[in-house]
């Protein structure tokens, strides 16, 4: 059973890429990563573990100076 913690993961995600699709689909790009998530929970990933799934592109969405 997953925890509250997947849950604010989720949202966190969700609201970081809420504005980006996936390519050539325009798809919510968080198809993606609850895709990514499934995937590592079904190959017997933790909790933690599926987090990191959610959220393994979220560096990506900030822009360094």
């Amino acid at each position: 059973m997953l925890s509250e913690r997947f849950t604010a993961a989720l949202t966190y995600a969700t609201e970081l890429h809420a504005t980006q699709v996936r390519k050539g689909s325009g798809v919510p790009y968080v198809a993606h990563l609850l895709g990514v998530a499934s995937i590592a929970l079904e190959y017997g990933a933790n909790e933690d573990e599926a987090i990191a799934a959610l959220l393994h592109d979220a560096i990506g969405v900030f822009r360094f100076a």
